[in-house]
């Protein structure tokens, strides 16, 4: 059996490679990170493409299996659904049609960053999951990084519209209503900068006039981010700060690829995601800084569709019939029989439940980004902006980037732009007619149009996952929100002058969650005369809402929302296919269903207070018989963990190879500093990566990678990074070569080869 060590890349020495235009220097650094200097914009992301190319072939490869519909083929029969709903969706083939049209400049970006994935590739060794699965990588192609960033853009607004339809169809519009996430009074809006919400009733109301039964698919998922922009009027240096954590799913390799990388033309640096040229999300030039958060931007509309049938089936459309599309596709399953999968489409789109042949109404989606887009135009503009108004010519033309963008330029102005092509109809959150014209699309929103801010008085820029703008804003955008974590940042960031790079640690660190301290303060003031329900009443009373690892009070207020739950929200809505028990989905609609004293999801007869004291007793029984009488002895930490886990560590030995174990952390998905679990299971979700750039000198920019930079089992950098995240620290993430050179770990020299 080969050994991970025999797995590793070459990191020192020289190689003569296919595809380079000219001489190129690697330097990886003691942290993993790789500084590449090459002479040529092209060679610059060559360079991209080979050190990924490197450190993350498997990443890579199983990434573009998945986003063609093939993941299946190279693991098991557990990837087939998976398989089978991308490539309905056709990822692949759009990307294909993509590939076509784009710029010169953009084919070139591609174009290099591919040719440097595959001169990695050939130069090899393999990776260790290459010799587990006795598998052959084929050459990357452009299609195959278009085809990735589709499905990474796609979202799953349309199979939550249809969860939406049944279950209103079920339970009633009120129910549907408390499933979508409503905006609070004087929650945080993104723009304009410091507005708050001031329309009392629940944001989506209106929007939810046209319901249909059609049976339900899963929801969305908790894909989030912070990040934050100050002007230098509001900082000690008179610089801008720019600071930023994506939460996404914890995963071994990590989410993220921190690189270097600088030619004539540009320098930047910042994590680039696996599979197509970056940085694109956070990162820096020199002259400015970038970080967002997902705008998760509904992009999709979902088509109830009239089928007759007169020989093939067709679909009514005002009045007449137009022809249905009819494709098979083979799917091969590792260690399994081959699946023949028939696709439907409409002229809206793929049809994603029933079937034409037999019956009357079906279901299409319609996803924006099924016509080409042109991401990499926006690219170099970014990269060799001078300012914010250079860098905001380029994130207006990103298009599958649905994205909450901040930024800053070292002159000291502060920007904000919502990015991504947003078709401009009526807000639809559930199904609606595909048969009478009444819900076609009117194109696109103009990128001028969307939200926009510059130096805003305040000097702050804060997104997280919250509302966008104003009810006046005249285009719908999405109706995924999240309030908690941008309303504890606006507690935190406001009233100062005087802002340092180093209090934006503790801002990251923040483990303060506000719907903790609104349970909690409820909990605790619900009249009980039980001595054991007052000593943990007396527990939360006096509890700053910190769910720091040691924390016996953050202890029963994870005990307490799985017991306030089961009685309401889990209870009403009996369908844990579609509010999945102990998740966030779940503790924010018994947030929301407790701040109003509704009694929606109460068992008749009770009132919130009478809940409360019953699930607190039952919170003290749980956890005496658990976790020992002692309440001194009870910590928050013994229950919430992370599960840092490899695609290919899911039996015993696998999990020795490739998984780096679990650790405690404090905080959840709705404190700053995010750490996402399922009560009852160590949980996969939470910050990715941190960065903290500070305009006056962005060389050695606190950044932070967890769990490491390399994919490689075998490297040091596999997972050197894990406990600094945990304790949020920092490494510097050098630009200039002094002191790259001084940390430097290894030096790699590639010559192009020969041409033939």
């Amino acid at each position: 059996m080969v050994e991970a060590q025999d797995c590793l890349p070459a990191i020192e020495g020289e190689l003569e490679v296919a595809g380079l235009d000219g001489a190129l220097r690697i330097v990886r650094d003691r942290w993993g990170v790789p500084h590449a200097r090459a002479g040529s914009a092209r060679d610059a992301f060559f360079a991209q493409g080979f050190c990924l190319g490197q450190e993350r072939t498997w990443q890579l490869e199983l990434y573009r299996q998945m986003a063609h519909g093939r993941a299946a083929a190279l693991l098991n029969e557990g990837l087939l659904r998976i398989d089978r709903l991308n490539r309905r969706m056709g990822y692949g083939r759009d990307a294909a049609a993509e590939w076509e049209e784009q710029s010169d400049e953009a084919r070139m970006i591609l174009q290099a960053y591919a040719d440097g994935v595959n001169a990695a590739v050939e130069a090899g060794p393999k990776p260790l999951e290459f010799h587990v699965l006795e598998h052959e990588m084929s050459p990357w192609s452009p299609v195959d990084s278009l085809a990735i960033l589709k499905m990474v853009s796609a979202n799953v607004h349309w199979s939550m519209k249809i969860s939406n339809a049944q279950l209103a169809a079920k339970l009633g519009v009120e129910a549907a209503t408390a499933l979508i996430p409503d905006v609070p009074e004087q929650g945080a809006l993104i723009t304009p900068a410091g507005a708050s919400w001031a329309n009392g009733r629940h944001a989506w109301e209106d929007a939810l006039g046209e319901l249909a039964a059609e049976p339900g698919m899963r929801r969305g998922g908790a894909d989030g981010s912070n990040c934050w922009v100050i002007d230098g009027a509001h900082t000690a240096s008179g610089f801008p700060l720019v600071v930023g954590d994506p939460h996404l799913s914890l995963s071994v390799p990590a989410q993220w690829f921190l690189m270097h990388i600088e030619c004539d033309e540009f320098s930047v640096a910042g994590p680039c995601s696996p599979g197509y040229p970056g940085p694109v999300y956070y990162g820096h030039n020199g002259r400015v800084a970038w970080a967002m958060t997902h705008a998760q931007g509904d992009r999709w509309d979902v088509y109830r569709e009239r089928i007759s049938r007169n020989g093939e089936p067709r679909a009514e459309f005002c009045g007449a019939s137009r022809a249905l599309q009819r494709r098979e596709e083979l799917i091969e399953v590792r260690g399994g029989e081959d699946v023949v999968e028939t696709i439907w489409s409409t002229e809206h789109g793929p049809i994603v439940q029933g079937d034409p042949t037999t019956d009357d109404e079906v279901l299409a989606a319609r996803f924006a980004l099924a016509e080409p887009c042109h991401d990499f135009d926006g690219m170099l503009p970014i990269f060799r902006s001078r300012t914010i108004a250079d860098a905001r010519v380029g994130f207006r033309r990103y298009e599958s980037i649905s994205g909450n963008f901040c930024f800053a330029d070292r002159d000291g102005s502060i920007g904000y732009q919502y990015t991504g092509r947003t078709p401009k109809r009526a807000a639809a959150l559930t199904p609606v007619a595909g048969w009478d014209g009444s819900h076609e699309w009117d194109g696109e929103v103009a990128a001028e149009e969307l939200p926009q801010e510059t130096n805003p008085a305040s000097g702050v820029i804060i997104t997280a996952n919250n509302r966008t703008t104003t009810p006046d804003y005249p285009h719908y955008l999405s109706w995924s929100q999240t309030p908690f974590r941008a309303d504890r940042l606006r507690e935190l960031l406001g009233g100062r002058d005087d802002w340092t790079a180093e209090e934006m640690v503790r801002i990251q660190s923040d483990q303060t969650s506000l719907h903790a301290r609104q349970l909690a303060s409820r909990a605790a003031a619900a009249p009980s005369e039980d001595g054991e329900v007052r000593e943990l009443q007396a527990l939360l009373g006096g509890w700053d809402a910190r769910l720091s690892r040691d924390s016996a009070a953050g202890l029963v207020y994870h005990e307490l929302c799985e017991q306030v739950a089961r009685r309401t929200a889990r209870r009403f809505f009996d369908a844990p296919w579609r509010v999945v028990p102990g998740t966030s989905d779940e503790r924010r609609i018994v947030h929301e269903q407790l701040k109003r004293d509704s009694a929606l999801t109460l068992p008749d007869g009770q009132s919130w207070d009478q809940l409360l004291v019953e699930a607190l007793a039952e919170t003290g029984r749980v956890l005496r018989e658990r976790h020992g009488a002692e309440v001194s002895g009870w910590r928050y930490g013994d229950v919430h963990k992370i599960l840092w886990k490899h695609n290919l560590g899911r039996d015993a030995e696998g999990a020795a190879m490739f998984n780096v174990g679990e650790i405690e952390t404090g905080g959840d998905d709705h404190t700053p500093n995010n750490a996402g679990t399922i009560y009852g299971r160590a949980g996969d979700h939470g910050t990715s990566f941190r960065q903290i750039l500070d305009l006056q000198d962005l060389n050695g920019a606190r950044v932070c990678m967890p769990p490491g930079n390399s994919g490689r089992p075998g490297s040091a950098h596999y997972r050197d990074h894990l406990e600094r995240w945990r304790d949020v620290e920092y490494f510097p993430l050098y630009v200039e070569w002094a002191d790259i050179e001084g940390n430097a770990e290894g030096e790699l020299r590639l010559t192009p080869r020969p041409r033939e």
